[in-house]
């Protein structure tokens, strides 16, 4: 089995940033049994090894090869370029960082991050820019995340709007695109020998390659079921819910329950599962 484990309300609260009860036990535990996983995150607000060193400071002692976030994946779905980039000032100084130049004249690409501070006039802007023939990028798709105690409108909810308004799709480069799993699920496989790959390949029944695996052999780890379970779940994986974020009920997390497989209270509660096993 190869995990996907969420970061934000999972493994670190919403509240402080500080790690969940059993997060870093977890990772340690992921770590000295060699189980495959991967920490998948829609950070946009600091370069990809930036983000891995502050999860690495907290305690959690993730490998360099265990984690992705939208960064990652970007190139895939649009290289640096001139953009209209909407989000936090930190996304803004990243992508600069990244080689993507801010323009609202003439760009490429409508690239939309998380911010709590958007403006009427700046959805007016993305969709006048969407209209001219930039393409619609959304750094994610999260319907929404929380903080200071409240939930704000995700990348999703407004690239949703923008589309509404303009009939153009988004192309989504983190969570829950399949193209951000996938590429997880690539990096998770490089974990695993041929033998463990193939073993898990006959375990599963699938095609009997060293070198295929599919999201079957995935469980996943969230608090966010709208924004990362449900995708996974059309996706094949196994879905686990853990109640540390944004929702304290199963009845809350505003899908089906048919699309969650396990609920935990916490990712501690989890591993207790697992050690019991």
């Amino acid at each position: 089995m190869i995990y996907f484990v969420d970061v934000q309300g999972t493994l670190i609260s919403d509240s402080d940033k500080s790690p969940i009860y059993g997060s870093k036990n977890l990772i340690r535990h992921f770590n000295t049994h060699n189980i495959p996983y991967m920490v998948i995150t829609n950070n946009t607000k600091a370069k990809s090894s930036d983000f891995l060193a502050n999860l690495k400071s907290k305690g959690l002692d993730i490998r360099p090869d265990a984690y992705i976030d939208p960064f990652c994946v970007l190139d895939d779905v649009c290289k640096p370029c001139c953009a209209a980039l909407f989000g936090a000032p930190q996304f803004i100084k990243t992508m600069d960082e990244l080689g993507y130049t801010q323009d609202f004249s003439n760009p490429k690409a409508v690239i939309i991050a998380s911010y709590d501070a958007f403006s009427f006039d700046g959805f007016a802007k993305m969709i006048e820019l969407v209209q001219k023939g930039a393409k619609l990028i959304a750094m994610h798709a999260t319907s929404t995340y929380k903080k200071n105690g409240k939930l704000y409108p995700g990348v999703g909810a407004i690239a949703s709007m923008i589309e509404y308004a303009t009939g153009i799709k988004a192309a989504v480069v983190g969570k829950p695109s399949e193209l951000f799993y996938r590429t997880a699920l690539i990096k998770a496989s490089k974990q695993l020998s041929s033998k463990e790959i193939l073993y898990q390949n006959l375990h599963e029944g699938m095609a009997q390659s060293s070198e295929f695996m599919d999201f079957s052999s995935v469980s996943i780890i969230s608090d966010d079921a709208k924004g990362d379970l449900l995708g996974a779940k059309e996706l094949g994986m196994q879905t686990i819910l853990v109640l540390s974020g944004k929702v304290d009920k199963l009845e809350n997390a505003g899908v089906r329950s048919s699309a969650i497989n396990y609920t935990f209270g916490n990712v501690g509660r989890f591993l207790e599962s697992i050690e019991d096993e």
